[in-house]
This record gives structure tokens, sequence and C-alpha cells, in this order.
């Protein structure tokens, strides 16, 4: 049968190379080119939909943070109604899949507390919006369901709808399942009743490009009725997701409590041709080679929201992440020292041991290229910082820089007087202030100061107070647990919303936290990002 096209797609985000400190390569979207991105089942790209005005454009994970709000104020009356049990989407779609995401939203005893308490950490602002529900969990993607399909009634949808959806991306050789793209895609939305299901896909309208089947436990959505047919036939030849073996074991890895999650093997997603192009296009002229896997989660401890990657078993052009063994892990520990007036901090740990490894084995090749990297060492050579040594020199076993203080002009158009302290503990004074005075500095203002703090060269900018930001509760809050990384930020959304910005209780939005770890081996590497706030008291 067919059914009314969704809105259409946006474009799929880049491929991007992992530079160290900078974050992860983006994962690819779980549905194939056509598939209904405005679906319940949709993957909808970070930073999506039209933007505000106002104090709109300020709430700054309002979309997560509303629709996990939403969802905590469901538990009260819905704690006792859960279905805890229930097949998952990756028990219906093929074992050779490429790509995958899910939205599970049956919850259990401990999630529902942990959505309880966040919700009491909310701002106001987000809370005295928030419409008061006393529906069951589905009523979410029963709300979606009927916003895109407009015909249909929420009373009805809830009926059969599930709290469960997820869809996947796998490689074909049937050319009327890709559509000529080598991958075909499929959405499984969750039934709780497929008789009711069915009969309300068959009372939409059939003029449309767009197919669905009613299978046990979910109703199977694609672009194409080739492509359903051909998710059959994968299923037959590869068996489902659930039973391939690397799959269910990066899955198992997630924090448990993960309300969404996605996973992608880039090494099998490259060995189809049509992707390979797309990626060699996106990444430039330079062939790259890139094999591992990433992972992705979505989950609400009682203290923040957070959203965690790991790289798995990453390789690029051949060379894999194990010189990032050799980092500490006391990046956390380097920005508590930082003073408690700091409104954004990054630090790294045994990034000078790592990054001389990485020196000479060739590793920080795909990280400049050959020309940027010649005049970043030139640069070096000049102050006496030669590589490998300088990068010991110059940040020290630990690092941490943090912008001290706030004046609004000068902080939102990055002039040169922001205040800063940096912090770089063994570091090499004599060179430190010839990099700040030759390199760095400004000729038309007075240079930064540098001085000795015990093992820490100390570089700064301005007067700050005394205290440090590790005494301080919300960081305390938003960084917790994360003792184990090696690169470490912090964000004070607090001071950030006090400067001119259209929010009625600043303090009560708390702060961003983002942590980096890698295991011994190299072989997993880890990014949180979190949101704590401080509101609700």
């Amino acid at each position: 049968m067919s059914y009314p096209n969704p809105s259409q797609q946006p474009q799929q985000p880049p491929w991007q190379q992992l530079q160290p400190g900078q974050g992860f390569p983006t994962p690819q979207p779980a549905w194939g080119p056509g598939t209904p991105t405005g679906h319940p089942g949709g993957h909808v790209p970070p930073g999506g939909g039209g933007r505000g005005s106002g104090r709109n454009r300020w709430l700054i994970p309002v979309a997560a943070a509303t629709a996990v709000a939403v969802m905590a104020g469901t538990v009260w009356a819905s704690i006792s109604l859960v279905n805890f049990g229930g097949p998952q989407p990756e028990t219906v779609l093929p074992g050779n899949s490429v790509a995958f995401g899910k939205v599970d939203l049956s919850i259990d005893g401990n999630q529902a507390i942990e959505l309880l308490s966040f919700l009491d950490q909310l701002p106001d602002e987000i809370t005295d919006e928030m419409d008061d529900t006393d529906g069951e969990m589905n009523e979410l993607f029963a709300d979606v369901f009927t916003e895109i399909y407009p015909d249909t009634r929420k009373s009805s949808v809830e009926e059969w709808i599930g709290d469960r959806v997820g869809g996947a991306l796998w490689p074909t050789d049937n050319t009327n399942a890709s559509e000529d793209t080598g991958v075909a895609g499929a959405v499984a939305l969750a039934v709780e009743n497929e008789r009711l299901a069915e009969e309300e896909f068959d009372s939409l309208s059939t003029d449309q490009e767009m197919d669905y089947e009613v299978v046990p436990g979910f109703v199977l959505i694609s672009y194409t009725g080739a492509a359903l047919s051909d998710l059959h036939d994968q299923v037959d030849e590869h068996g489902t997701l659930e039973d391939a073996e690397t799959f269910s074991a990066d899955m198992n890895s997630l924090p448990s409590g993960s309300l969404a999650s996605t996973w992608t093997d880039y090494g099998a997603a490259l060995e189809v041709e049509e992707l390979a192009q797309d990626f060699q296009t996106d990444v430039g002229a330079e062939p790259v080679d890139l094999e591992g896997r990433l992972t992705a989660s979505l989950r609400v401890d009682g203290d923040y929201l957070e959203v965690r990657s790991d790289l798995l078993e990453l390789h690029v052009d051949g060379e894999d992440m194990s010189w990032l063994s050799n980092t500490s892990n006391e990046a956390v520990d380097a920005i508590g020292q930082l003073p408690e007036s700091s409104v954004a901090a990054i630090g790294a740990s045994g990034m000078d041991t790592a990054l001389s490894e990485a020196y000479d084995n060739g590793s920080l090749d795909f990280v400049l290229d050959d020309r940027d990297f010649q005049m970043m060492e030139s640069d070096l050579n000049s102050i006496g910082a030669h590589l490998p040594e300088g990068f010991g020199a110059l940040l020290g076993s630990t690092t941490a820089y943090g912008i001290t203080g706030m004046d609004g002009e000068d902080f939102f158009q990055g002039t040169s007087e922001v205040p800063f302290e940096y912090r770089a503990v063994g570091g090499d004074e004599e060179v430190l202030n010839d990099f700040v005075s030759e390199l760095v500095g400004d000729p038309f203002t007075q240079p930064p100061g540098v001085n000795s703090d015990g093992d820490d060269v100390v570089v700064t900018r301005g007067s700050a107070p005394t205290g440090v930001l590790g005494d301080d509760p919300v960081f305390q809050q938003t960084m917790q647990e994360m003792d184990d990384s090696f690169v470490a930020g912090y964000v004070d959304l607090r001071q950030i919303l006090e400067q001119d910005m259209d929010v009625d209780v600043p303090e009560q939005w708390g702060a961003f936290g983002v942590a980096v770890s890698v295991t011994e081996e190299g072989g997993r590497i880890t990014g949180e990002l979190r949101w704590a706030p401080s509101g609700g008291e």
C-alpha cells in the first residue's frame, strides 16, 4: 500500500575527519534517499528548522530539553502502564545494515526517576511552558504522526502506535530498491495493535510514493515496495541486525537507559561505490581511507542531559589512534584549577607525550596538510620550541585555558582584550613568553603576563577572583564522572545569558560540559556532551 509523502528530506551531513580534541565524524542518517525524514522515525539533522527571534533563540537546548521534559511529565500517570517488553527495531531490519538509529521511550522505573529528577532541574522558562499531560509515553509518537498526516485523529493513532521506532540503511544490488544509490532503507515503527495499524494505513491516500507493510510488532515503511521486498531478501540472507555480532556488541556497550541511539559502520559503508564517491567529494581531492564504527546515544541523568559518541577501531589512511593512549586523565582537574570566574574553559592532559609520538610516526599527517605543518614547525623553531620537544614546552603535561570574564561587546566581537588565563604544568616559561610576544602578541596592546606558579607556567590577561572553578557546584554537577578524560571543556551559560539576553533567570540555565576519553589501546574514543541545568529550586 502507499501512503502520504512526508516532508522533503534535508541533505545528509557530510562525512568528516576526526581531529584530536575537536569531536567526531558526523554519523550519516540511518535512512536512505527519499525516506521519510519527517516521519516519527525520521532523522532530523542538528540545526534544522527555522530560527526564532528574541528569547526563543537563547533557549539553547530547547528541542531536546523540552522533549525530555514532556516525557518526564507523563511519567507520573504512565509509569505503571509502560510496557517494558516487546521487540526492538533491530529484530526486523537486515543484519548487513551499515547505518542504524532508533528512539525507544519504553522506559523502566530507574529511567523514570532520572527523568523526574532532571525535570526538577529545568529552568522555569521551560517548565512554565510545558503542557500538563496525563497520557502514556506513546502520545509523543501519536502527536508527531498526526502532524505528518493531518487527516488522522490522535485518539485513533494512540490505539495502535507503539513507543519505539528505528531505521536502517543496507547495501543492495537491486537498483529498483536502491533507486541507483547502492543502498536501500526502511523505517520500523512499533505498533501495539497490528490490525488497527493496518486499517489506519489503509485509510490513508494511495496517491503517494511510499510503501508500507505491517509485520508482527511493527509497520515497515520505505519509499518503494521494491525496497521492502529487498529488506526481506537481505534478512533471509544475512539475518537481522539483532543477530549481527559486531552490531550487538557495539550497541550493548552504550550507556543503560539511552532514549535514542545510532550506529554506523564506516568501513562497510565505504564499500558501497556510490557512498564512497560521495565521501571522497566531501573530504576533498586527496583520497582518504576511513575504517571504524561510531555509536551515539542520548540519555537523561538526574543532573544532566547527555549525548555520547564512541568511535570504535578507527583507522584513517591505515593509521590507528593508538598514539592517543599516551594521554592521561587529568583534563577535568586541569580546568578545575582555572579561576572561578571562567566563562568558558578547555583543558587537556598528556597531549605533549601523545603529540610527540604522533609527530615521530607521522600520525599527524591527517590533521594538517604539508604546507600548514611546515609553517607551524617553522614558527615554533623561531622561538626555540623545536618539535617534538616543543610540544612539552608549550603545553606542559597538562594544559588549561579559560576566558575569565565577559564584557558583552568584547566577548561577542572576539576582540583581543578578552581576559583569560592559560596554565601549562611543566611548561617552559621562556618559550611561552616568546610565543606570546612574538607569535600571538598584538603590537597595539599590552601583551599578556607570563609567570610561574609552582610547577605551572601561567599566562594571564586581566584580573580574576582568587577562587577556583573546581569549587563551583554547577561545575561539579556538570563534570561529574568525567575524571577519565584527556580533553575536557566547560561553558557557563549563566554568565553568557546575563549579557543583555532576554532570559528571565540566567542562573537557572547551568552549564555545558564536554569530555573525550580513550581506552588504553586507543581502540575506543568516547566523547560526552552534557547540559546540566541549575533551575527548578
